[in-house]
């Protein structure tokens, strides 16, 4: 039997988007996606800092942000553990003719035989975007601000990707998150993403996408980008 999706417009977050494309997935993942200010500025970090690249998505859900890193980078490796999710994703690929530059996988981001396949694909950045709740029976909202109680465990992640394939991370992180746990995970910038003048979650940079140490400030309104704030 055929799933039922939702979309965007149904749950109230079309004003999280400037197309007019629907995205469509289950409830909770379409309340998950992401801003798409916030996506492209992630698409364009990792093209000004690496050039079109490929790119592995961690925790991609119904795609709310792969395609718009499919439309920048050289390929999109998307990894999700819901095949739900990489159902909707695939149409929502399809809606933004992109199907063909994005590659899904289904799994666990810490399944050493997924990383072993990925290592002859050349992947220059990792795109994460964990559960923030440490109990998936919680609200939404009841984000845990210890990173190694998301899921998968932000701290291991880490430690898989910078050894198995690049030290060039982008982690989407709540915006609760222990800035002080993301400092002993090794030199960043964590910058603050804000819509209406209030800051909605982090992006997280390692690597060679850092712009500068500490924190910044994204204006997703605006896209006023990078201001140094400490």
């Amino acid at each position: 039997m055929a799933t039922t999706f939702t979309d965007i417009d149904s749950v109230g977050k079309r004003y999280r988007f400037s197309t007019k494309l629907p995205i469509i997935g289950d409830e909770e993942g379409v309340l998950l996606t992401s801003y798409q200010a916030a996506s492209e500025h992630t698409a364009a970090r990792i093209l000004e800092k690496l050039g079109k690249v490929n790119v592995f998505e961690i925790c991609s859900g119904v795609g709310g942000t792969t395609v718009f890193l499919a439309k920048r980078m050289a390929h999109v490796y998307a990894l999700d553990i819901n095949p739900v999710r990489i159902e909707a994703a695939k149409i929502n690929a399809r809606t933004f003719d992109v199907l063909t530059k994005i590659t899904y996988i289904q799994g666990d981001a810490l399944d050493d035989k997924i990383i072993d396949q990925l290592r002859a694909k050349d992947i220059d950045a990792v795109v994460s975007d964990v559960e923030w709740r440490e109990d998936l029976s919680r609200s939404l909202s009841e984000t845990t601000p210890d990173i190694d109680k998301t899921i998968p465990n932000t701290s291991a992640l880490y430690r898989k990707m910078t050894t198995a394939l690049t030290r060039n991370l982008i982690m989407h992180m709540a915006a609760n998150t222990d800035k002080q746990q993301l400092r002993q995970l090794g030199s960043c910038e964590i910058e603050e993403m804000t819509y209406q003048g209030r800051v909605k979650f982090i992006n997280v940079y390692f690597g060679a996408l850092i712009n500068a140490v500490g924190v910044t400030r994204f204006d997703m309104d605006n896209s006023v980008d990078q201001t140094q704030l400490s």
